[in-house]
């Protein structure tokens, strides 16, 4: 079998299976919304040709992650012309980070509600991580800023107090308390050999000083959970867009080629908590391919998304998120 007729067997296999929920658009009744928009010619999609599909998919994905007619209508729903927007990226791992075709279709998605680019600001928690993804790092100019907490572009750096959520205790990045009156999470899915899945929750250990120091404690749990309910993030988090053109379901969050399989969408909710449901669930599908138990039987149980819904974060009942689905 060629590489053209795998990946398109792989669209036509994981599109429903991977995913629970699935309900036709025009459902009502749901307490949260995920949508999936994925596209099988991306596969073999040259870069221009891709990134014109990435745009679009991200444009459908935002609306019907908001439950809206077009990306503008949704846009507006969740921005004003003054908001100074965070896009809060996951760039740990370079080649699986999320792509720039769908965070400037973010930026200029972001147009449609009167934020400027000028009033955007892409970043991660270093200028190096944001580099090798791709990104030229910028502290000024009429586009959008692009910058780590740490670096020579700008490097605002971390608050000199403690953020105390529980037992958790961190300084979050001044980009996040100080320069963004809101924020849009742009993660990837990987399996985390700490926490048991990255997506939009754990993306937010990018925002603090000291994320090593919760690795070994009990799965990241509660602190993830714990970073995502401080004010300062969940009163800012409007959006998660999910960067979904590659799933990495073991080996993570360092890039492994071995486990990394191609998926072709973008995701969003305004839902962190569903979102991360239903990529756990995206992840364990995979996992069930390659003979691999899913992440509830391994050391790494990603515990952290029941503690943040517990918490209040999110729903993350299966039965209660409406997922979105679109073949684009």
């Amino acid at each position: 079998m060629d590489r053209r007729e795998f990946l398109k067997r792989t669209l036509l296999v994981a599109g429903g299976a991977a995913l629970s929920g699935f309900i036709p658009v025009g459902a009502e009744g749901e307490q949260s919304r995920v949508a999936v928009v994925r596209n099988s010619a991306l596969a073999m999609a040259d870069d221009a040709t891709a990134n014109q599909l990435l745009r679009a998919m991200t444009f459908t994905a935002i609306a019907d992650a908001v439950g809206t007619s077009d990306v503008a209508a949704a846009m507006r729903k969740l921005f004003r012309p003054d908001d100074v927007v965070g896009l809060k990226l996951n760039c740990i791992a370079p080649e699986i980070s999320p792509t720039p075709a769908v965070v400037y279709a973010v930026v200029e998605a972001l147009g449609y509600a009167g934020v400027k680019p000028s009033q955007v600001i892409i970043f991660d928690k270093e200028d190096r991580d944001l580099a090798a993804a791709g990104y030229v790092c910028a502290g000024e100019g009429d586009g959008p800023r692009v910058y780590g907490t740490v670096g020579e572009t700008r490097g605002p750096g971390y608050e000199e107090r403690f953020t105390q959520e529980g037992d958790t205790a961190f300084c979050l990045s001044k980009i996040v308390t100080r320069e963004c009156t809101a924020l849009i999470n742009i993660p990837v899915i990987k399996q985390h050999s700490f926490a048991g899945l990255t997506c939009a929750l754990k993306n937010h250990f990018g925002c603090i000083h000291n994320p090593e120091d919760f690795h070994y404690k009990d799965c990241c749990n509660p602190a993830v959970a714990d970073v995502n309910r401080t004010p300062a993030i969940r009163s800012r988090q409007r959006l998660c867009v999910c960067d979904a053109f590659n799933i990495q379901y073991e080996g993570g969050p360092s890039y492994n080629a071995a486990y990394v399989e191609f998926y072709g969408a973008v995701m969003a909710s305004t839902d962190p908590v569903a979102l991360d449901t239903q990529a756990l669930i995206l992840v364990d599908w995979f996992r069930q391919q390659k003979g691999l138990p899913p992440l509830r039987d391994t050391e790494r149980p990603a515990k952290h998304i029941a503690t943040a819904a517990a918490y209040g974060l999110g729903c993350g009942d299966p039965a209660r998120i409406r997922l979105v689905a679109r073949n684009s």
